[in-house]
């Protein structure tokens, strides 16, 4: 850092040991419920119906894995003859969790300081060049702007393949493709070569080979990351453009590489679904999912079908079509069956949840729920090949949280959240920022002003990135109205004004906005 700015490093170690002595304290009183449980004759199954959850719902909160809300420490407590002991260690926890969260969002604000830094658009992190439109419609013409010294000779060779693109699409709007495309393709790093067999295979569709399919993948790959620290809004074009070429290419491709032309149309239907979904549009989003599956089936890939009805159960929560999300869950389900994909089996479940919840079901939704978890906790590493990579027990707990929200049950939530939040790597700044709007959420629902005020105030300089995200934060704020003349939403009504979410602005909360 430089001027008169010091530099401040959150401690990390202090933290690390706070969240170690949290794990402890959890695995400490998972362990004293089974023993008060074994000692009273208690079976996990008859447990979990006392407290509405399931036997493994039970034996992962005794392997310190998984929480209860207090409300349950005490059922079980008192099932259990703990004699106070279960309700007195879970308050020992409670407390200690809420010290981790205190220190660290005190870290994420020293290590911050006075100013947030502005996120970079998509074509600033193009490298090495930037691609600009110019010119008038009737042939627009490319400038293209070096970003570092010595890139004149691949800027010129660059040119030229671009000018070959433009040339083999003949049509208006081809400058806005091939810019895009390559723009995409500049994230990714591919060399001279790359391209232009990318411009080879735009003339002349017979020349696509498995490389282009390669590259056409990675270029994807590489927005879908980006899409998590940008928002959707930044990515969309770039793919939506990567999608019409990939269709140019699959006219004339050979015979041979159509199913795995097929799996990257699938995949990039179904990202630009998500894309259009968190925009703020689920109507639109619908076709998309639908065609999503279609590229999936003419692939043979349920795995990738799956996820595709997943998207489309979702875009039909967002719409309220009761029979089309119950539907669509259903199909999921079928079509994950089929695969060993542990991920993207919890997502079906965790949307199935949804459904349920949606159609008024609340116990096959806490079951699903709860069967989302299992297929995480049974799943060992990551799993990039996975369409569900991203899916995980904070993700799971965080729509869990919002669904107890809806239903009243604000304490459920806010252990939902908390325990969510716990899980997240706050560098995936899309999901962080949305687990973190539930919590306060959750927060205001148990009339915890200031602390909602104060976790509303963390999220807010990211809550623009994702419109359906900004959605939710709106709602949560309106619910604040009964004390708006308080310090803490006072001063949380100065930060939305500085991050551009005026309050003024903000909507009274309603069925469409509150989504899951």
């Amino acid at each position: 850092m430089t001027g008169d700015v010091p530099e401040v490093r959150a401690d990390d170690g202090d933290l690390a040991a706070d969240l170690a002595k949290v794990e402890t304290l959890r695995r400490n009183l998972g362990a004293q419920l089974a023993t008060c449980r074994i000692a009273a004759g208690v079976s996990q199954t008859h447990l979990g119906r006392a407290l509405g959850k399931t036997r493994s719902m039970i034996s992962r909160v005794e392997n310190g894995t998984r929480g209860l809300p207090a409300a349950l420490w005490r059922i079980a407590d008192d099932l259990c003859h703990a004699q106070g002991v279960l309700v007195a260690e879970h308050s020992v926890l409670a407390q200690a969790e809420r010290d981790y969260r205190a220190r660290r969002r005190h870290a994420q604000r020293q290590q911050t300081g006075t100013a947030k830094p502005v996120l970079p658009t998509w074509r600033e992190l193009i490298s090495p060049v930037v691609l600009l439109r110019t010119g008038d419609d009737a042939w627009p013409r490319i400038t293209v702007v070096t970003l570092r010294g010595g890139c004149g000779k691949l800027a010129e060779e660059l040119m030229a393949v671009v000018t070959r693109i433009v040339r083999a699409l003949g049509r208006r709007d081809a400058i806005y493709l091939a810019g895009s495309v390559l723009a995409a393709a500049g994230l990714v790093d591919l060399n001279l070569d790359e391209y232009a067999r990318l411009a080879q295979a735009v003339q002349t569709p017979s020349r696509v080979d498995a490389q282009v399919v390669r590259n056409l993948a990675a270029m994807l790959g590489h927005c879908q990351r980006l899409e998590d620290k940008l928002g959707p809004c930044q990515v969309f074009e770039m793919v939506t453009a990567q999608h019409r070429l990939l269709h140019l290419l699959k006219g004339g491709c050979p015979e041979q590489l159509r199913r795995a032309l097929s799996v990257v149309d699938s995949n990039m239907a179904s990202s630009i679904g998500g894309y259009l979904l968190n925009m703020g549009h689920p109507e639109e989003s619908r076709n998309y999912c639908v065609h999503a599956r279609k590229a999936a089936h003419d692939a043979g890939n349920p795995g990738l079908a799956a996820y595709a009805a997943s998207n489309a159960s979702f875009a039909a929560f967002v719409r309220g079509d009761i029979p089309a999300v119950l539907d669509s869950a259903a199909a999921a389900r079928s079509l994950a069956a089929r695969t060993n994909d542990l991920h993207l089996k919890a997502l079906v479940e965790q949307m199935a949840a949804s459904a349920y919840a949606l159609d008024g079901q609340y116990g096959p939704s806490m079951t699903a729920y709860d069967r989302a978890h299992d297929f995480l906790t049974t799943a060992t590493g990551s799993a990039p090949d996975s369409p569900a990579y991203w899916v995980h027990h904070g993700s799971i707990d965080s729509a869990r949280s919002l669904l107890l929200a809806r239903l009243g049950k604000p304490q459920e939530a806010l252990d939902a959240a908390s325990t969510a939040l716990a899980q997240y790597d706050p560098t995936y700044i899309g999901g962080y920022t949305r687990c973190q709007v539930r919590l306060g959420h959750a927060l205001i629902l148990s009339q915890d002003i200031t602390e909602a005020a104060r976790v509303l105030g963390d999220a807010a300089p990211q809550a623009h990135l994702y419109p359906r995200l900004t959605a939710e934060f709106h709602t949560a704020r309106a619910l604040m109205q009964p004390w708006v003349h308080t310090q803490a939403v006072t001063t949380l009504d100065a930060q939305l004004e500085a991050c551009g979410l005026t309050p003024a602005t903000v909507p009274k909360p309603t069925a469409s906005t509150d989504t899951l």
